[in-house]
């Protein structure tokens, strides 16, 4: 019989920055993680999460921040089915340091909870001349839609890239703009 106080488990393998991020989710869950050593990642990690995300579901929940924007582009270029999920700022007076470290239960579960999953192949579901056509040229627009998506606030490029890797078309994204 479990416990009262027993830790709800995540199947997913969770990739983090460091140990600090590894304490805190292991603080909440009952959950495996790999570390990428902040932004020392190196070859060896790389080819480990890659080797590992072929047998089991993985989610990236790295930092907010140019670092762990900076890896998790890194690991894009080499997994092709991932999970990817994405601590929102919600208070503009948080401490300079904001991270899954720093986050609360509630956030890091709303991130979980909304992780998105992410696939990668060669068509792209939508291309730029449509992408354009759409004008989610505007910050504003750009944040509406990375809300909806619940993936982390970024620049047009980087959004039309995470649209096609999340593999919706023009059609998805008209419908998502008109709710």
């Amino acid at each position: 019989m479990p416990s009262k106080c027993q830790k709800n488990k995540i199947k997913d393998i969770i990739v983090v920055e460091g140990k600090s991020d590894t304490q805190k989710l292991k603080s909440l869950f009952d959950v495996r993680t790999i570390e990428t050593n902040g932004s020392c990642i190196d070859k060896k990690t790389i080819d480990y999460i890659k080797k590992v995300s072929e047998k089991n579901s993985i989610i990236l929940f790295l930092d907010p921040d140019y670092q762990g924007e900076r890896i998790r582009k890194i690991l894009q270029k080499h997994l092709i089915k991932y999970k990817q999920a994405f601590l929102k700022k919600t208070n503009k007076k948080q401490s300079k340091k904001y991270g899954v470290a720093e986050a609360s239960k509630n956030e890091i579960i709303d991130a979980l909870k909304n992780a998105t999953e992410f696939s990668t192949k060669q068509t792209p579901s939508i291309s730029w001349k449509d992408f354009m056509s759409l004008q989610i040229n505007t910050k504003c627009k750009r944040l509406n839609i990375c809300n909806l998506l619940n993936i982390s606030y970024c620049n047009n490029k980087q959004l039309y890239q995470r649209i096609n890797l999340l593999n919706l078309s023009k059609k998805d994204l008209k419908k998502l703009l008109s709710n």
